[in-house]
């Protein structure tokens, strides 16, 4: 295989980019009143942490998937 991608081009980097931001805002206590309150927003970020740890996983599978076609 000698056609390659940037590792920014990487849908699974940006997954887990996304998902390690969301777990590291929750450590950090981000404060998202103005945007929800309490135990609301401690489940979005959550949410967006496993969304994005999902989609790295499909992703993944789709692009071994491509490369094994």
């Amino acid at each position: 295989m000698l056609d390659t991608k940037t590792i920014l081009a990487s849908r699974t980097v940006w997954a887990n980019l996304i998902g390690l931001a969301a777990l590291v805002l929750g450590l950090f206590g981000f404060d998202g009143s103005a945007l929800t309150t309490g135990a609301v927003e401690e489940a979005v970020v959550q949410l967006l942490a496993a969304g994005s740890f999902i989609a790295s996983t499909v992703f993944r599978i789709l692009a071994t998937k491509q490369i094994l076609n």
